[in-house]
C-alpha cells in the first residue's frame, strides 16, 4: 500500500512537473556573464569620465595660472601707464614753459630789433655824412687844418674817438643779430624736441592702452573659458554619478540573477518570474484621482495616459533630435507608472530632465533603460524595485519644459549623454 503510494506521488510529480512552462527565461551562464560584462563596460565608461574629469581640473587649474599672469601683466601695464601720463604732464608742463620763454623772446626780440633798426640809422646817418664829406679823407683834412701841434693832437683824437664809435655800433649791431639767432634757435629746437618727445609718450600711451585692452579682453576670455570649464566638470561629474548608478543597479541585478541561478540549480527546475498587479493597474483611479493605463501585455506597457504630442527623432526641420516621446497632460492629476519590472537606478531633481527617474530593466537577457523626465513629484526612490504598472510619481512641468507632460525615453543598453542607445518606444509600446 505504501509502495502504491509513493508511486502514485512519484506519477504526479511527473506530471506536475510536465505542465511547468519552458524554461524559455531560465537564467542562464551567458546571462550572467553579460551582466559581468555590463559591469566590467560601465567600470571601463567611469574610468574614462573620471580620467576626463581630471583633464579638465587641470585645464582649470592652467586657466587659473593664465589669468594669474595676465593680473600681472595688466597691473604692470596700469604702472607703465601711469608713469607715462606722469611724463606726458611734466613735458607738457615743460612745452607751456617753453612757449612762455618763446613769448619773452619775442618781447626781447623785438627790443633788439628796435635796437639794430636804430643803430641802421645812425649807421646811414654816417654813411651820408662820410659820402658827403668824401668819406676817409674828410678826416684828413680835418688833421691837416691843425693851425698848431696841440691842436693837431686834439683833433687825432677826435678822429680817433669817432672811428672807435663806429666800430663800436657794427660790434654791437653784429651781437645783437647773432644773440638773436642763437636764441631763436635755442627755443626752436627746444620746443621741436619737447613736441617730438611728447608726441612719442602719446604713441607709447597708445600702445599700452591698447595692450592693456588687449590683456583685458584675453582675462574675460579666460574666465568664460573657466566658467565653460567648470560646466563641463559638474557635468561629467553629474555623468560619472550616473554612471556609478547605473553600475550599483546592474550589480543588483547580477546578484539577482546569480541568485535566481542558485535556486534554479538547488530546485533543478525552471522558475518562473511570477507578478500580481496591483488593483490601481486594471485602468483604475491613482490615489490622488487620475486615471492609471491598464497594464499592457509584452515586454513594456504604457508609462501614462495621454496623445503623443512629440514624436521620437529630428523635428523643428532637421535640426534637434528628440530621443524619447512626450506625452501631454490632459488631467489635473496624472499618475506615471513604470514600462516594466526593474529597478529604479537615479531619482533626482535635474536642471535639463526636472524632476527625473531613471529605470534599469533586465528583459530576456537584455538590458534596458527607462527615463521619466519634467515629473511633478517622484515616489520612488534609489535602489528600490519596482513593478511594471507601478506608479513611480505624477506628470508635471518641471527643468527645461515648456508645458507640462511626460518626456519618455527608452534605451536598449545602458543610458549615456550622447542618447546613442535610444530607441523609439513606439516600437515596443502600444500608445
Amino acid at each position: 500500500m505504501k509502495k502504491k503510494n509513493v508511486m502514485a506521488l512519484a506519477v504526479a510529480a511527473a506530471l506536475g512537473l510536465g505542465v511547468l512552462p519552458p524554461a524559455a527565461n531560465a537564467v542562464s551562464s551567458r546571462d550572467i556573464q553579460q551582466k559581468r560584462s555590463e559591469i566590467d563596460a560601465l567600470r571601463s565608461k567611469r574610468s574614462e569620465v573620471q580620467g576626463k574629469i581630471s583633464e579638465s581640473q587641470k585645464n582649470i587649474e592652467s586657466l587659473q595660472s593664465q589669468q594669474k599672469q595676465v593680473a600681472n601683466d595688466i597691473a604692470k601695464l596700469n604702472v607703465a601707464i601711469e608713469e607715462t601720463s606722469g611724463k606726458i604732464r611734466n613735458v607738457s608742463a615743460d612745452i607751456d614753459q617753453t612757449e612762455r620763454a618763446i613769448t619773452q623772446l619775442k618781447q626781447e626780440i623785438a627790443e633788439i630789433q628796435e635796437r639794430i633798426e636804430k643803430r641802421n640809422e645812425i649807421l646811414k646817418e654816417r654813411l651820408r655824412s662820410l659820402q658827403e664829406s668824401g668819406g676817409a679823407i674828410s678826416y684828413l683834412e680835418v688833421l691837416l687844418g691843425a693851425q698848431s701841434f696841440s691842436d693837431f693832437i686834439d683833433r687825432m683824437s677826435a678822429v680817433t674817438t669817432i672811428m672807435e664809435a663806429d666800430q663800436q655800433i657794427v660790434r654791437e649791431q653784429e651781437a645783437d643779430k647773432a644773440l638773436k639767432e642763437k636764441k631763436e634757435t635755442e627755443l626752436t629746437e627746444k620746443r621741436n624736441k619737447l613736441q617730438a618727445d611728447l608726441q612719442e609718450l602719446k604713441q607709447l600711451q597708445a600702445s599700452l592702452a591698447g595692450q592693456l585692452e588687449q590683456k583685458n579682453q584675453l582675462m574675460a576670455d579666460l574666465k568664460q573659458k573657466e566658467e565653460e570649464e567648470h560646466e563641463h566638470q559638474l557635468a561629467l561629474e553629474e555623468q560619472n554619478e550616473l554612471i556609478a548608478k547605473q553600475e550599483a543597479a546592474v550589480k543588483q541585478q547580477l546578484a539577482e540573477l546569480e541568485r535566481q541561478k542558485r535556486a534554479e540549480e538547488e530546485a533543478a527546475k525552471q522558475r518562473a518570474r511570477t507578478y500580481s498587479p496591483p488593483a490601481s493597474k486594471n485602468g483604475g483611479e491613482a490615489p490622488s484621482g487620475g486615471s492609471v493605463p491598464p497594464v499592457s501585455s509584452g515586454a513594456f506597457t504604457r508609462p501614462a495616459n495621454g496623445p503623443i504630442t512629440s514624436g521620437f527623432g529630428y523635428r523643428f526641420g532637421g535640426t534637434d533630435f528628440h530621443p524619447g516621446v512626450d506625452i501631454g497632460k490632459r488631467a489635473p492629476v496624472v499618475p506615471v507608472v513604470a514600462a516594466a519590472d526593474g529597478v529604479v537606478f537615479r531619482s533626482y531633481y535635474s536642471s535639463s530632465y526636472g524632476n527625473v527617474i531613471f529605470v534599469s530593466h533586465i528583459i530576456d537577457g537584455q538590458l534596458y533603460t527607462t527615463v521619466y523626465a519634467h515629473l511633478e513629484a517622484r515616489l520612488v526612490g534609489e535602489g528600490q524595485r519596482v513593478q511594471k504598472g507601478q506608479i513611480i510619481g505624477y506628470m508635471g512641468n518641471t527643468g527645461d519644459s515648456t508645458g507640462p507632460h511626460l518626456h519618455f525615453e527608452l534605451h536598449r543598453g545602458e543610458w549615456n549623454p550622447g542618447k546613442t542607445n535610444a530607441v523609439d518606444p513606439r516600437n515596443y509600446i502600444a500608445f
